[in-house]
């Protein structure tokens, strides 16, 4: 075991190597994730060029910058998002470490690979006599679902999700409150280049996507609660602070049957984070009981 002096805490680390296991689960499920992975940036782009910027709607992110980028100079939006991501990509392997952005190399090369191809559909599909509310209607649900589907994989298509993950570590900024403010300037923006009736189909299309994205694919709630009993409190702790940037409560409990001491903990967080965090307390403590449960109002804490 060893000590590590926290700020308001002394964490008791265990010998478990928490990278080593995820670089493992990472592997025995790798072809799996990746292929979600490529799935889901389709989607992505197919809807973004289809519905959004094929109607002059920008939203957040790389592709909603390339958006504004585009119209202002004329360059290309998939070679703009592949140089905006690489030099993120870069910053952010010096930043916040090579495990960080191992998975979102494949993303950066990807993305920019799909958009370009994804400039055919409008060609394909002609949505100039359909009603604008319909377009970014159907826009935020295929959006919502690539993007959804993006997270699951657990790798990332980089760009702005480097930056939200920079802004976090660095200035404490949580990565919702980020996501809003940037996503927030690009709209502002579109707004003042395409028209103040974009801004309001734009704001329509990325709430639709949202609740897509949160309530369709990471199931009900945004945020999740665990309950774990488990025998090794001590390394599932260490991960919940360590690799998740989270805090738990540990309680004492006694077995009704076996009436051996036990320990539960208890943690909250987003379920954008729930899938793998679940994974990995499952190989920590294969005998663990875990209770999962969606909550909706959290109030206090530190």
């Amino acid at each position: 075991m060893k000590l590590v002096q926290g700020e308001n805490s002394m964490i008791r680390r265990s010998d478990i190597d928490i990278n080593e296991l995820l670089l493992r689960i990472d592997k025995n499920n790798r072809m799996e994730r990746i292929s979600l992975f490529i799935w889901g940036v389709l989607m992505y782009s197919i809807s973004f060029t289809l519905f959004f910027s094929n109607n002059d709607i920008v939203t957040g992110g790389s592709a909603g910058l390339a958006n504004i980028v585009n119209e202002l100079t004329g360059m290309s939006m998939s070679l703009f998002i592949f140089l905006f991501s690489l030099v993120l990509l870069i910053v952010g392997y010096i930043v916040l470490g090579k495990s960080m952005m191992i998975k979102t190399i494949f993303g950066v090369v990807l993305f920019p690979i799909f958009m370009e191809f994804s400039l055919v559909f409008p060609k394909i599909i002609d949505l100039s006599n359909s009603s604008m509310f319909l377009i970014v209607f159907f826009g935020g649900i295929f959006m919502g679902l690539g993007n959804g589907i993006i997270i699951r994989s657990g790798y990332s298509i980089g760009g702005f999700q480097t930056l939200y993950q920079i802004l976090y570590k660095y200035f404490g900024i949580s990565i919702g409150k980020s996501t809003l403010i940037l996503n927030g300037i690009l709209v502002v923006m579109g707004g003042y280049i395409f028209g103040i009736t974009r801004v309001l189909y734009a704001i329509i299309g990325l709430y639709i996507a949202s609740v897509v994205t949160d309530r369709v694919m990471l199931e009900t709630s945004i945020t999740k609660t665990f309950f774990i009993v488990t025998d090794k409190s001590k390394e599932i702790n260490q991960y919940i602070i360590e690799n998740l940037g989270r805090s738990a409560t540990i309680m004492k409990a006694r077995g009704g049957y076996s009436n051996d001491n036990k320990r539960i903990l208890m943690c909250a967080m987003p379920t954008r984070e729930y899938y793998m965090a679940e994974e990995i307390m499952k190989k920590i403590d294969e005998d663990a009981f875990i209770l999962i449960l969606d909550t909706y109002e959290i109030y206090g804490g530190v």
